[in-house]
């Protein structure tokens, strides 16, 4: 037994080494006549164009490719697009009508169709993990495609698992893989064959993002306007943990910083373990970044950016947030009135917990391709900057 299981990871240190993209690895689709089909739902292109938001990370903003196949100008017949989104081919999860209706695949096509080929593939969404990254990462982001949507580390799954901690198990994560609507029915990943995706795969990668690397709570702030008096402003802040109550990771040691907009001073900051403000210099903490860079080539090597440390910030220290618990704080600044430039200030925001941090407490930095909005010591989540009445 031991021999055969030292044979299935050397099989799957060779798939991740060496598979190639998925656009290499499957042949082009076979382009089919477009001769009407009765039963072909007539597309619209612009409804389609959104509709396709769904698959930019895998075939390219304008499907161009990347690690899926390009898509552009193929002039699929309906039949056959149908068949590989329905039941496709490769390593491709299946979009059910639960997640895609009829009418929006033919839309999709008719926006495909409506576009010219592509003369070069595109670039990955996310590069491939390297050679030196765990076998995990590499199956992860090389073999399965996870990363293209979920990133280099998995950071919104590993929360989403987080919500429910006390649940997951192997059985629980392939579930998740495999036939996940029963938990997330409103939930807008498509799912994955076990003949495409074999269990010690799923294995392979659950070690990985759930043993090594840990669950992760699923923390969320906002700000929000609250009462205006002439130049004055109360901004409400909501810290919320996600998870299921007696069920979701806790978040221990937290510390949230508001920017101050320039422009404006602080009134007052009210709620539990509010401790003033402090030049976010001297604070210590790093802002979290909305999306983390590419690296330049394929070591997965990269520096994080010289973050914005200027301007003072408002800061709270909170012992711990326990899943299903929301805690509201307040902020009042007096100066500029609210508007879409000054709300801008408030970007950088972060909540930042010191437990559970980017990896379980005393195992080894083996992450060699990183996402760079995990903090290196501890984890942080941006804050939701507030919005004006009527924006998005």
């Amino acid at each position: 037994m031991r021999a055969l299981y030292g044979t299935l990871i050397v099989l799957l240190n060779v798939l991740a080494a060496a598979a190639p993209t998925y656009a290499q690895a499957v042949p082009s689709p076979s382009i089919a006549p477009t001769s009407p089909v009765s039963d072909a739902p007539q597309g619209d292109v612009r409804n389609g164009e959104k509709e396709f938001s769904a698959c930019v990370n895998c075939h390219g903003h304008h499907a161009e490719g990347g690690f899926g196949p390009d898509l552009a100008g193929r002039d699929l017949a309906w039949t056959t697009f149908r068949k590989a989104v329905r039941e496709p081919w490769g390593i491709m999860p299946a979009f059910r009508e639960q997640l895609k209706s009829e009418q929006a695949l033919a839309d999709i096509r008719a926006y495909l169709n409506s576009l010219p080929r592509t003369a070069t593939l595109g670039e990955w969404h996310w590069r491939r993990a390297p050679q030196s990254a765990p076998l995990g990462q590499r199956l992860y982001m090389n073999f399965a495609g996870c990363g293209q949507c979920h990133e280099p580390e998995g950071k919104f799954p590993r929360a989403r698992l987080g919500v429910a901690a006390r649940d997951v198990t192997f059985e629980y994560f392939k579930r998740q893989i495999y036939q996940h609507y029963d938990r997330w029915p409103k939930g807008t990943m498509p799912l994955y064959s076990p003949d495409r995706m074999p269990e010690p795969v799923v294995r392979e990668m659950y070690q990985w993002l759930v043993d090594e690397l840990g669950l992760r709570p699923w923390i969320a702030g906002a700000l929000t306007l609250g009462d205006q008096r002439g130049d004055v402003t109360t901004y409400r802040l909501t810290v919320s943990n996600n998870g299921e109550k007696d069920k979701g990771l806790a978040a221990e040691g937290l510390t949230v910083f508001v920017r101050i907009p320039a422009g404006c001073s602080v009134v007052a900051g009210t709620g539990t373990g509010y401790e003033g403000t402090m030049p976010l210099a001297k604070l210590g903490l790093q802002p979290a970044l909305r999306l983390a860079p590419h690296p330049p080539d394929n070591s997965g090597i990269v520096e994080r950016p010289q973050p914005d440390l200027s301007r003072d910030v408002a800061v709270w220290r909170l012992p711990r947030i326990i899943a299903a618990e929301q805690i509201t704080l307040s902020l009042t600044l007096s100066g500029s009135k609210p508007s879409p430039e000054l709300l801008k200030g408030f970007e950088g925001s972060t909540i930042h917990w010191t437990s559970p941090g980017r990896r379980p407490a005393g195992s080894p930095p083996r992450l060699v391709y990183r996402d760079l909005r995990i903090a290196d010591t501890g984890d942080h989540e941006l804050i939701t900057p507030p919005r004006m009445a009527g924006t998005q």
